[in-house]
């Protein structure tokens, strides 16, 4: 059974008054500008996992109105009558199609000690751009120690092997006493080892945890970010302080905090000061190799699998934004339902163009609205979509110039399909430039001159006539002696394929091409439209027919 995030409706809870979104099971690309419910919708998702191994009573707090912890809308408590605050997560078995709400609020509790629930919040992963803030940002005059950063970013998603949550097992002893009843003599001295033993426990397991992190990091690393570095790069975790408790009463008892030392040599050379020796570019490599490995570490069966990720990027430019972006969409996270949140418009359209416009796995939704209106979940469009609607509305002007960047961005992602690799960030090249260098890429493996007289503008249902179905006129030829019958069948076999398989599927993509550059002129160049030769709307919805086309070719190759 494979259980996938199907709906989301938040009532009443921070900045949402009244919130729906259907997913249907799709991953979710979110744009939404400061304020417009982004973090809120990270929270909310957040708040639900965690609240299946919560008492009741830490869970009505953020729907209590009386509560000084509640997280209820400001403006919907206002009302006469405010809708009373709750959040339901709708998930669907893959399988059976059938569909399950939990509900959390004041009143209900419906995730408690639920299976799914419970094991979704083990399985799942939230990482904001704190973590990366929280790891870059020390003094020189600092110890590189990321325990303060584990415990709040790292630790509650972590299971030790032997089943036991880091997690607990660390908020039993931090808010714990020694002797909470202050039993004198044996009774109290036995409430002492108990303390001892659970926090030497804890530090077995969060030393374990540490170092299975450091080895996947470094393989996370060498995988996805090695290529490009001078000198080797070695990283390191480890715990160099355990968490201890000593003292055996209330005056002499001590409890040291545990120390997570970061290291890094380059070449074999210990680089003291990671913080201040290497720029900001390398340590967020670094720190996504660390937080991702968290994730591959610690996974978990689990029928729901979420991995929500909010402005995980901001630091980076957006050339490493896309290396990320290549991260997230390949087979190390293929098991994740992912929830993308930003609120940069020029990243979500990047991280969209690299999905591909219509990918049938992800939604693309921008937030629209403040916490004192409302907010909606509305799909973001793109711009073959605009010039659609303007089509639609007899607006050729309009639909010519969306469908301009429409056939801008899908030639710059023909081209690097083409050409297998991306073309250099910042660098610009003209919609014609990208089409025509896609174009002599596949024409690389094909015969020219068979396309040129051959193959070009032969219909599909034709390229079967071109060749005999079968080899009987060979066969049958008397003239032929059976070595050149031989030779001529495994030529003819060659032939074939040319046609029939990958060959044919490069002139389908070359066609594609020449038909968009021919129409370039006429509708897809900007200086045709102040001129007088008018833009039929007929011209301009064949265009977009064609655009549509190399969408569909892209799209065939994921």
């Amino acid at each position: 059974m494979k259980a996938r995030l199907h709906h989301i409706a938040i009532t009443n809870f921070k900045a949402f008054r009244e919130f729906s979104l259907n997913l249907e099971g799709r991953h979710l690309l979110v744009y939404g500008a400061n304020g417009a419910g982004k973090s809120s919708l990270y929270w909310a998702l957040y708040t639900f996992l965690q609240s299946a191994r919560k008492p009741k009573k830490d869970v009505e707090k953020y729907f209590d109105p009386a509560s000084q912890q509640n997280l209820l809308n400001l403006h919907e408590q206002k009302e006469a009558a405010p809708k009373p605050g709750e959040i339901a997560l709708t998930l669907r078995d893959s399988a059976t199609r059938n569909d399950t709400t939990y509900r959390i609020s004041l009143a209900d509790h419906g995730t408690a000690n639920q299976p799914p629930i419970l094991k979704g919040d083990l399985a799942s992963d939230f990482i904001t751009y704190r973590f990366f803030f929280g790891f870059s940002h020390f003094r020189n005059s600092e110890k590189f120690d990321l325990w303060p950063l584990f415990e709040k970013e790292i630790l509650p998603f972590c299971v030790s092997t032997g089943g036991q949550s880091p997690f607990e097992m660390w908020r039993k002893i931090k808010s714990g006493e020694p002797n909470p009843l202050r039993q004198p003599g044996i009774a109290g001295s036995e409430a002492y080892d108990r303390f001892r033993q659970n926090t030497s426990a804890f530090a077995g397991v969060v030393t374990a945890v540490v170092d299975a992190i450091s080895a996947e990091a470094q393989r996370f690393y060498d995988a996805h970010f090695a290529s490009d570095d001078p000198a080797k790069v070695t990283l390191k975790l480890a715990v160099t302080t355990p968490p201890s408790a000593t003292g055996s009463n209330q005056n002499d008892f001590k409890f040291t905090l545990p120390v997570i030392e970061f290291g890094v040599q380059l070449d074999g050379h210990t680089v003291t000061k990671p913080q201040s020796f290497l720029n900001e570019a390398k340590l967020t490599q670094l720190a996504l190799s660390v937080r991702f490995a968290a994730s591959l570490v610690n996974l978990h069966d689990s029928d729901l699998k979420l991995l929500v990720l909010d402005d995980l990027l901001v630091s980076l430019d957006m050339s490493n934004r896309m290396q990320v972006v290549d991260i997230l969409l390949s087979e190390s996270f293929a098991n994740y339902q992912k929830i993308i949140l930003t609120h940069e418009l020029g990243f979500f359209r990047e991280f969209r163009r690299r999905i591909g416009n219509h990918h049938a796995d992800w939604r693309f939704v921008s937030l629209q609205g403040s916490a004192a209106q409302n907010i909606d979940a509305r799909t973001e469009k793109n711009e073959l979509e605009k010039a659609e609607d303007y089509l639609n509305s007899h607006d050729i002007e309009e639909a010519a110039m969306f469908l301009r960047k429409a056939a801008e961005d899908t030639a710059k992602r023909y081209r690097e399909w083409a050409e297998g690799k991306s073309l250099p960030p910042g660098q610009f090249f003209s919609l014609t430039e990208n089409l025509r260098a896609a174009r002599n890429k596949l024409l690389e493996g094909i015969p020219g001159s068979l396309y040129g007289a051959v193959l070009k503008g032969t219909p599909k249902e034709h390229r079967g006539l071109l060749l005999s179905p079968d080899d009987t006129d060979l066969d049958g030829n008397a003239t032929l002696q059976p070595a050149d019958k031989g030779k001529l069948k495994s030529k003819r076999r060659d032939l074939r394929n040319v046609l029939n398989h990958d060959g044919w599927a490069k002139m389908e993509a070359v066609e594609a091409v020449d038909r968009v550059l021919e129409m370039t002129e006429r509708v897809l160049n900007p200086a045709s439209h102040g001129n007088t030769t008018p833009l039929y709307e007929e011209e301009v919805r064949r265009a977009k027919k064609l655009i549509g086309r190399l969408e569909k070719i892209l799209e065939a190759q994921r």
